[in-house]
């Protein structure tokens, strides 16, 4: 059977996976390899570090190599990662990768695959109830930073992934508290304005608890001081909500929105929360409906690996 080297390469690590294409059904995991994204610093480098970790599958023997990467894919490329230092471009012979084989797209339009899949349906959380519906599907993921994507259904059957990186769109502050932490924003960051990546995020959950607790910790450490009932997760819930509304509005995802991204996936209690819910239903014309989405939490931790795999499938197929 066809082979496929799918990679999700993230700002904090990069999962590889080695898969077994099966005609009508799910591309099969063989093995997995997970590699820090900041120990190395080119994609030479990353997948130097794969094979010095033992990883049974090398690149020129795949059939299709799919690398779902950080950044914005132009011209067949990654100029730099988003929150990493280094680019990626398939191209470079210094990658040594086989070309007419290696295919790059957004690790969120991975992310958006993945959800898709039933072995992602099986571990996904309820957060809002609704009718399953034909129509766009959503993907959001807070992680290193915040990542979106849409499906869109195609009239002759499956679907067009659609990149976003609005996860840079500004995001807006309402009221007299949230224009105080703009302020702890500017004068912390540099930055003119309050944006998804910054706030709706790992980094971001830091920001928000400092701001409210005065203690400057990491994200994990910042997560393990809080529990659902706590001030930061409250306003970390209504941030996530907003920025799922915003989105949700923009692409009309009749179809669902799949919650994902590390930060939800470690934190559950942060998407399955009341503020989230009322702040994603919050839109004096289209509450209802805004109502009416399923929303879930989709908790694999490989589900952009594996949708890496499903894209490596359809391209197969096709």
């Amino acid at each position: 059977m066809p082979t496929i080297l799918a990679a999700d390469i993230g700002g904090t690590n990069s999962r590889f996976g080695w898969f077994e294409a099966r005609s009508g059904s799910e591309p099969r995991l063989l093995e997995s390899c997970a590699v820090p994204t900041a120990a190395v610093g080119s994609l030479a480098e990353l997948f130097t570090r794969l094979r010095d970790e033992g990883f049974g599958l090398r690149p020129e023997d795949a059939d299709r190599i799919v690398l779902a990467v950080a950044g914005p894919v132009r011209d067949g490329r990654v100029s730099r990662l988003t929150n990493a230092s280094w680019g990626v471009d398939p191209a470079d012979p210094a990658n040594h990768l086989p070309p007419g084989k290696t295919l790059l797209v957004n690790d969120f339009v991975a992310q958006a695959l993945g959800c898709t899949l039933e072995s992602a349906k099986v571990s996904a959380v309820t957060v809002q109830d609704g009718p399953v519906r034909p129509g766009v599907v959503a993907a959001v993921g807070p992680g290193t930073g915040l990542g979106l994507c849409a499906l869109v259904p195609l009239p002759g059957g499956g679907v067009l992934p659609l990149p976003s990186e609005g996860g840079h769109a500004p995001l807006a502050m309402i009221d007299r508290h949230e224009f105080a932490f703009l302020e702890f924003l500017q004068a912390r960051t540099g930055h003119s304005h309050a944006f998804g990546d910054l706030v709706v995020s790992g980094p971001g959950l830091s920001l928000v608890h400092c701001f409210l607790t005065g203690r400057d910790l990491p994200p994990a450490a910042a997560a393990a001081e809080i529990g659902p009932d706590s001030e930061t997760a409250v306003w970390f819930a209504r941030f996530l909500g907003r920025s799922c509304r915003s989105y949700a509005l923009c692409v009309l995802a009749w179809g669902g929105v799949n919650l994902c991204g590390g930060v939800a996936v470690r934190n559950p209690f942060l998407a399955d929360h009341h503020e989230f819910r009322r702040e994603f239903r919050d839109s004096p014309a289209y509450g209802e409906m805004l109502g009416a989405i399923p929303v879930r939490l989709v908790t694999g931790s490989d589900t952009g690996l594996c949708g890496a795999a499903k894209y490596g499938a359809m391209a197969l197929g096709s």
